[in-house]
This record gives structure tokens, C-alpha cells and sequence, in this order.
């Protein structure tokens, strides 16, 4: 089974997931680019995400915007402790508040800042993302993805989990091993990218978890793992 048959499959039992989730609300079936606002809640959800159930950076993410504190210039002005308290519910709420700022910095005059990030060459702007504090390649290619509508598959602990349980890589690959492995497997583009690593989280979330529950997942007859449970 491939890359391309699983996502299929996927897709035909749990429908468009609709990733990244903004403001709360799921975009299902819809992969434009997101306006610079959302953009840029995209990338503080990435950073808060960290380490945390995404319902904890939904509070999170929710009291920045009542606030009105949901952009750079706002959290660049911010004291570091009511940042803090804002974001308290995603947990590491000093080293994420932290890591905010420097986001902020980088964000600049955000306009501008997404406009390069969704045109300049993809290995520039990604290796700018990963030299910030607190970005590593998780959080870098999810806002390349979800934000700047880039050729950027994300790996998390699901798709690892979900990939090398039916077999396609081994359960230590690296993370760029496991990229590589997905963006030479799939059709190179952002919609196709972003749906299936939203089904892949969705499928080790219901089936696939840390134990699997193998009986009626759909991927269960090319899974090297559920043909032998």
C-alpha cells in the first residue's frame, strides 16, 4: 500500500479534515492560502502546539484574541508576564512566551513578512524559520504549509507512529527520512500535503494510537502491523 492509496482510503472513511483549524472553525475542502490575520494566528498556534493538546492552545489562542493581542506588534509589545498568563493553558507558558516574541520579531511588518514567506525559494525561508529559538522542523513546516500554502509535509509523532507501524519506514527513522519518504511518495502539492497529514493525525487519534485498535481501521489490510493483529 502506498502513500497515495492510504490517503485515498482515508479521505473516502473520514471525509476533508479541514486543516489548520482558525479562529476554532475547520476550512474543509478549502486549501487557499489563508489572509495574512489567520496566517499569522497559524503560526502562533504552531509554536503553542508544542507539547500540548491543540484544546489547551485553543484557550490559549482565545484569550490573545479577545485581547486583541493576537499579532506581532502586539505581542512584541507585551510585558513577558501577561504574555505568560495569556498563554498558560498550553503549558511552558514561559518558554512558549518566549519563543513568541522571537516570533514576533521575525514576523516584522507582517504584510510584507508573509508575502516573502509564500514566494521566497521554500529552502531559504525554511532554514530562516529553523534559526529562530524554539522553531525545529515540525513547527517550521507547519507554518510553511498551513501558512504560506508551501510544498512542506510536517512529520509529527502520528504520521511516525502511523508510517512505520504498515511499514514504509522504521520506527527511529529520522525526521527527514520520514519527509523524504512522503514527498517522494505523494503528488507535490499543498492541498495534498495538508490532507494527509490532517488524516494521518485523524487516523492514529482513532485507531492508531499507543494501543492500536486495528479492527476497523481502513488501512488495516496494507498495515504490517493489522494484517498480523
Amino acid at each position: 500500500m502506498t502513500p497515495s492509496v492510504a490517503h485515498q482510503r482515508l479521505l473516502t472513511r473520514f471525509g476533508p479534515q479541514g486543516w489548520w483549524p482558525i479562529s476554532g472553525r475547520y476550512r474543509r475542502g478549502r486549501y487557499k492560502p489563508p489572509i495574512p490575520r489567520h496566517a499569522f494566528e497559524i503560526c502562533v498556534g504552531a509554536v503553542l502546539t508544542q507539547n500540548t493538546a491543540w484544546t489547551n492552545v485553543e484557550r490559549a489562542l482565545e484569550s490573545l484574541t479577545l485581547t486583541q493581542n493576537l499579532t506581532p506588534l502586539a505581542l512584541r509589545s507585551m510585558p513577558s508576564r501577561k504574555l505568560e498568563q495569556h498563554i498558560r493553558p498550553s503549558g511552558y507558558f514561559v518558554q512558549k512566551a518566549k519563543k513568541l516574541k522571537i516570533l514576533a520579531r521575525w514576523a516584522g511588518i507582517w504584510t510584507e513578512t508573509i508575502e516573502r514567506l509564500r514566494k521566497a525559494p521554500l529552502t531559504e525561508m525554511r532554514e530562516e524559520l529553523l534559526e529562530l529559538w524554539g522553531v525545529g522542523p515540525e513547527t517550521a513546516d507547519s507554518i510553511l504549509l498551513y501558512a504560506g500554502g508551501r510544498n512542506a509535509f510536517v512529520v509529527d509523532t502520528y504520521t511516525k507512529r502511523v508510517g512505520s507501524r504498515i511499514g514504509w519506514f522504521h520506527s527511529r527513522a529520522s525526521y527527514d527520512e520520514v519527509q523524504a519518504f512522503f514527498t517522494s511518495s505523494l503528488p507535490a502539492s499543498p492541498k495534498r500535503y495538508n490532507e494527509a497529514h490532517a488524516l494521518f493525525v485523524r487516523l492514529a487519534k482513532e485507531h492508531c494510537r499507543t494501543t492500536p485498535s486495528c479492527v476497523k481501521c481502513p488501512l488495516r489490510s496494507g498495515c504490517k502491523m493489522g494484517r498480523a493483529s
